[in-house]
């Protein structure tokens, strides 16, 4: 689960059309134009049904007349009335293709783009194209990938390193984002959105006089940029200045050429200047609105998907008949793994970037280095019992894999502690026993009315678990469900664990930092103390970026009671919890 920033977690969902660079903004205009053998002759013709006489030469030069004169509507009419009539050509399918994007049909637009390459392979400027919709579309891998082949058929295309750039934010490879879209401005320095989305990632690591530099070397090419207007929002946030971000985001909000994705996170925003100004119950309407809004957005994308609270209650009974002999396996190769987990907004990122700060450490953030086990024994059903009977082979084959995975993120093998932090894996814990049954679990607790009013205020990036934290009553339901399977597991399954609780940390940081070092097994180092400093260095990916760079804030502790009230519906659902955990 790749989720971004308390301030920087909108970037996330904030993609739109027009936060895709101003050189592609007439895409269409551009592709038809540099189509190869681009006459009406081209556009090769199946048989016509009866009834459906259509000139090719006539729509060739309609819809080139409609895009002369920035007439998309009329051109991806007549093209999709082309399609349908059995034309075919590279120009007709974009045009379909941008109408589907539009209307959000991200596969239907990945699919006409497809087949438009087969009619012009190797096209560069499709390949982006393509790239671009994998990534609106969800399929991150895919459209990094697409968007890799369009800067191989034209390295000098701004676009595709941008597009590029897009998705690795989203897949929270911050380092290689940076570099894409750096490499996008160096290529088409005039590209407003490529310094607006690098003055995003400068305000995420805390450098806000970087990132004010580039958002307004952004609004000066082009006025009224809205990604350049949310990286100074990150900043104002971070700087406490609500007054300010308070006064970005609602003029965001308000601008009638705001577009859906844009007006939910300006909207958020709004609300947590808001809830910095103490006007809790405007901020928690606000952020009730956004998440409305988004839950109808993305309805269609998790239509038939297993959710994160179906999942959970499926894994719940399916781990209930294994015996715990079964789940006992020899490995040797995870004496130095830790696993970092609770449930997102629990503290996990701080106590990543603590243990980070250790010169023995070295922490993943929220990678899915343990991604084909997964897919394998969570994500299908009858998993788990397939896990407890895997062969020592095939056990040894996923190791493999991760710890291949782990050399991809930090290089050569290390005689370092390996940290994962991944909150939800606490839900994935018995392919971590299986899989390193030497390793070690830190689960992160905190306050769990403070976790689930956090989760359901923050934006993250939209996944099957976190797609939950849309509605508050799911928020609560899926972190009770999430907390009875982890005590499931802990009866079936044997493994070492130690349990940090946020508050106790913020009250006695040195003492239960020791705590975590003696159950880790290395030495408390001074350096762990001034972790804030070495996090502003950071690309920190989670929804906590900006929190890292303050060090420990106790400001956090108890901000539930501020939306007592309006959590008066879940406080039940949670109640076990509180006291189970100690808060009553």
């Amino acid at each position: 689960m790749a989720n971004i920033g308390t301030a920087a977690r909108k970037a996330a969902v904030s993609f739109s059309q027009r936060a895709v660079s101003s050189v592609i903004d007439r895409r269409t205009m551009a592709i038809h134009k540099q189509m190869p053998n681009r006459t009406s002759t081209d556009m090769t013709r199946a048989p016509v049904p009866a009834g459906q006489p259509l000139n090719a030469t006539t729509i060739q030069r309609d819809i080139e007349a409609a895009l002369a004169r920035g007439d998309i509507k009329a051109a991806t009419a007549l093209a999709r009335k082309a399609l349908d009539a059995g034309l075919a050509h590279p120009m007709l399918l974009d045009l379909r293709a941008f109408w589907h994007e539009s209307e959000g049909r991200y596969a239907a637009a990945c699919a006409d783009l497809q087949n438009a390459l087969v009619l012009a392979p190797g096209n560069a400027l499709l390949l982006n194209l393509l790239g671009r919709c994998r990534a609106a579309n969800g399929e991150l891998i895919e459209g990094i990938a697409a968007c890799r082949a369009s800067i191989a058929a034209d390295p000098s295309f701004a676009a595709a390193h941008y597009n590029e750039g897009f998705a690795l934010e989203q897949l929270a490879e911050l380092d290689e984002a940076w570099r894409s879209y750096n490499r996008a401005l160096q290529l088409a320095p005039t590209m407003a959105d490529a310094s607006a989305r690098l003055a995003g990632l400068a305000a995420r690591r805390g450098d806000n006089s970087e990132a004010r530099d580039l958002a307004n070397r952004a609004l000066d090419l082009q006025p009224g940029n809205v990604p350049a207007s949310f990286a100074l929002i990150l900043v104002d946030l971070a700087e406490r200045n609500f007054e300010a971000a308070e006064i970005r985001a609602r003029a965001v909000a308000t601008n009638r050429s705001t577009t859906g994705q844009e007006h939910s996170t300006a909207s958020s925003y709004l609300a947590d200047a808001l809830d910095g100004l103490g006007r809790t119950a405007e901020a928690f309407e606000l952020y009730r609105r956004v998440n409305e809004e988004l839950a109808r957005e993305f309805k269609n994308r998790f239509a038939g998907v297993e959710r994160g609270r179906a999942l959970v209650r499926r894994l719940s009974r399916e781990v209930a008949p294994i015996e715990r002999s079964r789940w006992r396996s020899a490995s040797g190769s995870g004496a130095k793994l830790i696993f970092l987990m609770g449930f997102p907004r629990s503290g996990t990122t701080l106590l990543g970037q603590i243990l980070t700060a250790h010169p023995r450490v070295e922490t993943i953030e929220e990678k899915p280095l343990l991604g084909e086990a997964l897919r394998e024994f969570i994500n299908k059903p009858g998993g788990l019992e397939q896990l407890a009977s895997l062969s020592a082979s095939e056990l040894a084959r996923h190791r493999e894999i991760f710890w291949d995975r782990v050399a991809n993120e930090i290089g050569p093998k290390t005689d370092k502690f390996i940290v994962d932090q991944t909150p939800l894996n606490t839900i994935h814990l018995p392919v971590i026993a299986r899989l390193f049954p030497e390793s070690k679990v830190i689960f992160a607790a905190r306050d769990p009315r403070d976790v689930v009013v956090s989760c359901f205020r923050r934006l993250f990036a939209l996944n099957p678990y976190t797609i939950e934290f849309l509605s508050l009553g799911d928020t609560a339901r899926f972190y009770d469900e999430t907390m009875r399977l982890a005590d499931r597991y802990r009866a079936a399954i044997d493994f070492a664990i130690a349990e940090i609780r946020n508050e106790d940390l913020i009250a006695d940081f040195e003492g239960q930092t020791r705590v975590m070092c003696d159950f880790i097994g290395m030495s408390y180092d001074p350096k762990m103390a001034s972790f804030g400093e070495s996090a502003r260095g950071r690309r920190i990916s989670t929804p906590s970026s900006l929190q890292m760079g303050r060090g420990i804030a106790r400001d956090s502790i108890g901000h539930w009671r501020s939306y007592e009230k309006q959590l008066a519906t879940v406080l039940p659902i949670i109640a076990p919890w509180v006291e189970r955990f100690g808060y009553a």
